[in-house]
């Protein structure tokens, strides 16, 4: 490499890891690809479940597509890279076109990885190799501060970061379904703190792992769940109706009621609501605390929609307010 290009490459490397979140990270990344002069276009993926020795394996594309009718043209071709990849980078051409295989396999959950169209020079591939150990580092990294150690689920961060995103999708959306939304639900599991006093913190934590795997395994890969704090977790349903929001839901307080964990059976109360592109996304927040405090005030161990409730909340708020 000629001085200018290890010049480039150090300067390029410093404005990746002056990023502070996965987002914002592999956009700068997938902004330098699509620089590139032969490059049509770069894709990246998140990949849950093994497809190379499980049937239930989903693969998530990134920027986040909710689109009812999007389909990624690319699925068999990448299936077949991720089957046959080590990690790293690979080359191959399908159709008479090119195409490079960007692979993170390690360190990280879920698996992620980049699919270039398009021909790269030898120069090109060696900055590319550089930049991508880089960016590989550095996602393992920030997988590690965005992620809740006890559960590794998503942490609070990254809600605040992936609720950003959605709001902006819909706002930017205009074929987007007009029944199949988004919906946020905030759970709670009852009567925690009574867990910890009889049985001791190291069954409280076990529960909330339970719980989490519980999660992963009752929610779509569609769908995100995260770790709110404390016995606190939230789940955005993607792409589904009300009825669809109210039976995924419902199907999971079943499930944990019928769980045996190492304290005994436990409950959860959930409160949810509609991911409204015009309001701000912790307004969003907010709402499923209030259908949540109203699944606690009706005797737990149930699930609530902020619709049902926002009527009675106003006349409380006026009540207050009057006297």
């Amino acid at each position: 490499m000629s001085a200018d290009e290890i010049k480039k490459a150090f300067d390029l490397s410093a404005k990746l890891l002056a990023h502070k979140s996965y987002q914002s990270l592999t956009y700068a990344f997938i902004h330098y690809l699509t620089s590139l002069q032969q490059v049509d276009s770069v894709a990246s993926y998140e990949v849950f479940g093994d497809c190379c020795e499980q049937a239930d394996y989903s693969i998530r594309r990134f920027p986040l597509t909710l689109d009812e009718d999007f389909r990624d043209g690319n699925s068999e071709l990448l299936i077949e890279f991720l089957k046959a990849s080590k990690g790293g980078i690979t080359q191959t051409i399908n159709n008479h076109q090119s195409w490079v295989f960007l692979d993170i396999i390690k360190d990280v959950k879920p698996r992620r990885c980049l699919l270039i169209k398009g021909t790269i020079t030898d120069a090109e591939q060696v900055m590319i190799e550089g930049l991508f150990s880089v960016y590989a580092n550095q996602v393992a990294l920030l997988d590690s501060k965005e992620r809740d150690q006890l559960t590794e689920l998503a942490n609070r961060q990254t809600l605040d970061t992936t609720l950003n995103d959605l709001v902006v999708f819909y706002r930017n959306s205009k074929n987007h379904s007009t029944q199949r939304f988004s919906w946020i639900a905030l759970l709670d599991i009852d009567h925690f703190k009574k867990i910890n006093d009889e049985f001791g913190h190291l069954y409280g934590d076990e529960v909330l792992v339970h719980f989490s795997r519980l999660m992963e395994q009752q929610f779509r890969h569609t769908d995100f769940v995260f770790r709110f704090g404390g016995e606190e977790f939230v789940v955005i349903l993607n792409n589904i109706d009300l009825a669809g929001a109210i039976n995924s839901l419902e199907r999971f307080r079943k499930a944990v009621a019928e769980f045996e964990f190492p304290s005994g059976h436990i409950s959860v109360s959930i409160g949810f609501t509609m991911v409204d592109p015009i309001a701000p996304p912790s307004l969003h927040i907010e709402y499923a605390d209030r259908a949540l405090y109203e699944a606690k005030h009706r005797g737990r161990n149930q699930t609530v929609h902020y619709e049902d409730i926002k009527q009675s909340i106003h006349y409380k708020v006026n009540d207050i307010e009057m006297f």
